[in-house]
């Protein structure tokens, strides 16, 4: 996918900045190249691989991140690579599970299973998993999902994150200080909108002050280079 210019990251930021984080999440798949009528439909990695193109084509391949061990409370500062965040695409996007007497089949998770789960509900990890059930079995009858025990559903998700492995990275890290190891989540969707919005905000700020020090409008602004905009600034700074 091409970049997107830096007048199309300002309308991305302008567009998803109120929106809750799900569908922030799909606004950005779309700029990255997804379709805007079957994106919510997507498993959740196939979407975040729209994000991480997106990143990528806008901020380069590196990725730099603070991680603070939870060990010791050392602040350790990551630089990353696609490789680093990119999971490897399973054999077969689905799964099935046996346990506790049944067998169940799964798919992924995907946009529209989270915009309908209230996260803040107290069965919403059930509903969820309930969700991702393609059929179940007892005995080779089958069975209804909402009939699965407790002790059926908490087997699923570590299925789930095998049939979609890039919705659940975990990067293996070492702190330098204590020597602790641990897997820490990364979420792909996060890290690129605090990204975007600092960039946005940074870009915001050059455009106020170049249309206070020379009258610009903000296409006049966005039309200068990045480099040549730090030199103005510069200059405008040391007139003002």
């Amino acid at each position: 996918m091409a970049a997107l210019t830096e007048a199309g990251l300002l309308g991305t930021w302008e567009a998803a900045q109120a929106l809750p984080a799900v569908r922030r999440a799909l606004a950005l798949a779309v700029a990255g190249g997804a379709q805007p009528s079957t994106v919510v439909d997507l498993a959740v990695g196939r979407r975040d691989g729209f994000l991480l193109a997106l990143r990528e084509s806008c901020f380069g391949p590196a990725w730099q991140a603070l991680v603070t061990c939870p060990a010791c409370g050392e602040e350790l500062e990551l630089e990353l690579s696609g490789e680093d965040v990119r999971a490897p695409a399973p054999a077969v996007p689905a799964a099935t599970v046996t346990a506790a007497g049944y067998e169940v089949d799964l798919r992924p998770v995907t946009s529209r299973d989270l915009l309908a789960v209230r996260r803040d509900a107290p069965d919403a990890r059930r509903r969820l998993l309930q969700r991702c059930v393609v059929a179940a079995r007892q005995a080779g009858r089958e069975v209804a999902t909402a009939e699965l025990p407790d002790a059926a559903l908490d087997a699923l998700p570590g299925a789930l994150s095998t049939c979609d492995p890039q919705a659940d990275v975990r990067l293996s890290l070492d702190c330098v200080t204590c020597g602790h190891h641990w897997a820490a989540p990364f979420d792909v969707a996060t890290y690129l909108w605090t990204e975007l919005d600092t960039y946005a905000r940074r870009l915001m700020h050059e455009v106020h002050a170049l249309a206070l020090g020379y009258g610009w409008s903000e296409s006049d602004v966005l039309a200068v280079s990045p480099a040549r905009r730090r030199y103005y600034l510069e200059l405008a700074g040391s007139t003002a």
